[in-house]
């Protein structure tokens, strides 16, 4: 079986402008060894990365102030879920998350990391 091609983050634009929320809530793209998945729409969004030895979430950088508590209601997946508000993106938080995936740049914020 052949590869997938690897996405940069200009490649994951059009996908990302599918999403809008309510029919359309989840995408996907190989960026290097990491499968990403991409939910929500058109404006709020999560993503998360995983490889064979990692998985990553997308987080906002300034998420250090958000109360443990705070979520935000998102459909992703046909599911609503309440997510909470420290992995929900903007659509320029997605570009450069993926950006810095497409770069190898995981420790710049825009990512958390978990061991599997």
């Amino acid at each position: 079986m052949p590869t997938p091609a690897a996405a940069s983050a200009d490649d994951l634009d059009s996908p990302l402008d599918l999403l809008d929320g309510t029919s359309s809530t989840l995408a996907s793209a190989q960026v290097g060894p990491w499968e990403v998945m991409i939910g929500g729409g058109p404006d709020r969004f999560v993503l998360t990365a995983q490889s064979a030895t990692a998985v990553l979430n997308g987080v906002r950088p300034d998420s250090a102030a958000d109360s443990d508590d705070a979520t935000v209601d998102l459909t992703v997946g046909a599911q609503a879920v309440d997510y909470p508000a420290r992995y929900v993106l903007d659509r320029g938080q997605v570009s450069r998350a993926l950006d810095a995936l497409h770069r190898g740049a995981l420790h710049d914020g825009s990512w958390e990391h978990l061991e599997v």
